[in-house]
């Protein structure tokens, strides 16, 4: 690919260059296995590392008529990275292809289309590159400069394979709003705090967050679906979530709100292809309202954490911009804001509508960048596609809205977006 790539001019270029290209990643949201990075998995063939547990390119294929069997069925490897390849012209347009491209260029240094006649080639010449260590797990991780990354774990999950500096744990906290009496049971056994009440059920839960801060843990996510406040009319949930903000905000911890995923639509899919199978939808327009009842609430109790909001709904990404106005604190940048275009949104048309929507209503100079929220050790491409989308923004907006700021504060402005202050984040 041309190392131009996305950057529409030649002040954009020098931006990506001289500031972006060059900065450790710190992805502080994401799904790749840890047990992977432990064992230095290697890589049969090229569908195993780049196409079975990739749901974007599964169900890019669905929307183009591929059958089950070649998607998550019975057909053999290469049938199935024969069919991807196949269709795989006709997805321009999508980010997929930018970053399918994009990896093979930037990992196996492979410039060429795949399509139905390419596969073969494909499959085998990166199945050769497989064999060498080179390309292992790690190897490949070790090619992205990644300073800090942050795969997610369960709050009752084993925590002995995150060293706290290869990898550091993220809270995926979705359970502990709905506690089963399972979950309870096992809570207190691993803790041995009798749980009879909420306030037992959070000192419990402290216990494990304690553990998780011994590995470097700094971040806690929670997916608040499509529905979640309406479906929580006795408030319940949303007591646990303020109660544990609290907590999080003691840790110094950074609250990820995930909002408004739609994430039951085909019973036949879901039972096909597994919960993560790439047949979610986005949901209506969140309930902000109560979302800022929410918060409130946490900062009435002081103990409001670091909040970054990801909504789903492209629609909600204006007025959720406007809110890194609303919970302010000394001395804290940014206490609320609008997080990474994320899952249907992270393409150029979400990330631009990110920065412009900042911009707007807020301070873009303070946005925390690209995390990759992704299974796949490829797809920390994403944050040199983003980096290079954000110079193009950033050197349009100097020129066409007459900015007028010398290269220098336009550099650092990349800077920060790009690396610094996520960094901060992470360190304070």
């Amino acid at each position: 690919m041309n190392k131009n790539y996305l950057l529409k001019t030649n002040s954009a270029e020098h931006l990506y260059f001289e500031y972006a290209k060059d900065l450790p990643i710190i992805d502080f949201h994401n799904h790749v296995s840890v047990a992977d990075i432990v064992r230095d998995r290697r890589f049969e063939n090229l569908y195993e590392l780049w196409l079975a547990s990739d749901p974007y390119k599964h169900r890019l294929m669905r929307i183009c008529g591929v059958d089950e069997r070649f998607i998550t069925g019975e057909a053999d490897p290469f049938e199935k990275f024969e069919k991807y390849c196949t269709v795989f012209p006709y997805l321009a347009g999508n980010p997929v292809y930018d970053w399918s491209r994009m990896e093979l260029s930037r990992i196996f240094g492979i410039e060429e289309l795949p399509t139905k006649e390419t596969a073969r080639y494909l499959y085998d010449k990166c199945g050769e590159m497989l064999l060498s260590s080179e390309f292992s797990n790690n190897a490949i991780l070790s090619r992205f400069h990644i300073e800090y990354q942050s795969p997610v774990a369960t709050l009752l999950e084993d925590l002995s394979l995150f060293d706290g500096k290869t990898a550091a744990p993220s809270l995926r906290g979705d359970e502990l709003l709905t506690p089963t009496p399972e979950f309870v049971a096992r809570l207190a056994q691993q803790t041995g705090v009798k749980v009879t009440d909420t306030d037992s059920y959070i000192r419990s839960v402290s216990v494990m967050l304690d553990r998780f801060s011994e590995k470097n843990c700094r971040f806690a996510d929670h997916a608040l679906d499509a529905g979640f406040f309406e479906n929580d009319p006795d408030g319940k949930k949303r007591e646990i979530l303020t109660r544990l903000g609290v907590e999080y905000a003691k840790r110094g911890w950074t609250l990820l709100l995930h909002l408004d995923a739609k994430r039951k639509t085909s019973k036949r899919l879901a039972d096909l292809a597994g919960p993560a199978g790439g047949y979610a939808a986005v949901g209506g327009n969140f309930d902000l309202a109560t979302l800022c009842d929410l918060l409130n609430r946490m900062e009435e109790m002081c103990g409001l954490p670091d909040t970054v909001l990801f909504p789903l709904n492209m629609n909600d990404q204006a007025p959720i911009a406007v809110m890194q106005g609303s919970f302010s604190e000394d001395g804290t940048p940014s206490k609320v804001q609008l997080g990474p275009a994320w899952w249907w949104c992270d393409h150029a048309l979400g990330i631009e509508n990110t920065l412009n929507c900042i911009a707007s209503f807020g301070a873009v100079s303070q946005f925390i960048g690209m995390t990759t929220d992704s299974r796949s050790i490829l797809s920390f491409v994403r944050h040199d596609y983003f980096r290079r989308i954000l110079c193009s923004w950033i050197d349009k907006q100097n020129r066409e809205n007459v900015w007028e700021l010398p290269f220098e504060i336009q550099g650092e402005i990349v800077r920060e977006i790009s690396y610094q202050n996520i960094k901060d984040k992470i360190t304070k």
